[in-house]
């Protein structure tokens, strides 16, 4: 098919525009182990942080660049049997003010609709003292993902992902030029702060190498390299007997059909959008040339989808993303759309894995020319 006519006058140097989420039958897997004991598991609570109001194809290759596109942005509570809960991303901050100069100036033209309360105060109202969080896991460092750590008891610990500090640091004051605070990655202050490397305990869980949080296989850190460095997803087992798993996928795909193939498809049917590097945000951005996509490595961000299509191809793995709108609309028509905390633990004995397949809200049928490359 012919080029999308705004991107044909880029050259293409990165190599970016023919490849795509390779098929899950390449993807090794490692089969899933049955629970130590019935206390093996979590609940999992999702958590609307906020909307932001973007074009789709920001994201999706498609014709139409005005095709309108609203994320809601989540964060997510992970409560085990014993009681103990870490939180999973955090979302965009309170007020836009909260944010470094340099996020302000790129987020000051982009229509959002702000938390009510901070993370803790959301958390407090329904039943979760922010006292209780014993870590803040973030599946990376984007504005709309990092909320405010500062906001939690010094207690809570920070967990990011390989290569995290010296992708995102010196972080504004010390850079005035940065995305992030310096505050919201203190190393070395009285917070403890990890930031997972090859040394960590990572071991193979399915498709993705991953650290056993818990020790007991029910909370996993799983490395989700590709959509930006230190990017990290999570794997949740939600029941026993029978054994149950929600993926938190942060940012690993913002639309399905960018991991999910349709019935009978070797591979998914949207590629990831591009974009010239003259319209990136930052002077590194800009200084890559040719075209570029949202993910910082589009081939390794391909090679995460595809780890986590075929994860979800296990009838007991459902998949939750950082910007789900599938998930959105089902739970706005079961809960209403005034909805801020729901609990999905048993996903799978209310059928959600089926009513998400079943609302898709973007498909080849409704994006223009999404299979143009």
């Amino acid at each position: 098919m012919a080029p999308i006519e705004y991107l044909s006058a880029y050259e293409d140097k990165h190599n970016l525009r023919e490849i795509q989420v390779p098929e899950t039958k390449s993807i090794p897997f490692t089969a899933l182990p049955k629970a130590p004991s019935k206390d093996a598991k979590c609940n999992v609570y999702i958590v609307k942080n906020s909307d932001l109001h973007m074009s789709l194809s920001v994201f999706v290759r498609t014709s139409d660049t005005k095709m309108p596109y609203v994320l809601p942005v989540y964060t997510f509570v992970v409560e085990h049997s014993s009681g103990r809960r870490v939180a999973f991303d955090l979302g965009v901050k309170h007020k836009a003010e909260d944010f470094s100069p340099f996020t302000q100036s790129v987020i000051k033209d982009m229509p959002i609709t702000w938390p009510r309360a901070t993370v803790p105060e959301i958390f407090e109202s329904h039943g979760v003292s922010g006292d209780s969080i014993e870590a803040v896991v973030l599946s990376h460092t984007h504005f709309d993902h990092i909320g405010d750590i500062g906001q939690f008891p010094t207690k809570t610990k920070l967990i990011v992902g390989p290569g995290t500090a010296k992708a995102a640091l010196p972080g504004y004051p010390t850079y005035k030029d940065s995305s992030v605070l310096d505050s919201d990655l203190p190393f070395g202050s009285d917070r403890e702060v990890e930031e997972l490397n090859d040394d960590s305990p990572w071991v193979q869980i399915g498709s993705y190498r991953g650290i056993d949080y818990f020790g007991d296989g029910s909370f996993y850190i799983l490395d989700a390299y590709g959509h930006m460095v230190g990017h990290v997803a999570a794997l949740v087992r939600t029941t026993t007997d029978p054994d149950t798993y929600i993926i938190l996928a942060g940012d690993s795909a913002h639309v399905r059909g960018l991991y999910s193939c349709c019935p009978g498809c070797a591979h998914p049917p949207f590629r990831a959008g591009l974009y010239p590097a003259a319209d990136g945000l930052s002077p590194a951005e800009r200084a890559r040339g040719g075209l570029l996509a949202i993910h910082y490595d589009l081939p390794a961000a391909y090679a995460n989808m595809a780890r986590m299509g075929r994860m979800e191809e296990e009838d007991n793995v459902t998949v939750v993303l950082a910007h789900d709108v599938e998930w959105k609309r089902i739970l706005d028509a079961q809960e209403g759309e005034d909805w801020e905390w729901v609990d999905i633990t048993n996903w799978k004995k209310e059928g959600k894995k089926e009513a998400v397949r079943k609302e898709w809200v973007f498909t080849p049928q409704t994006v223009p020319d999404c299979d143009d490359i």
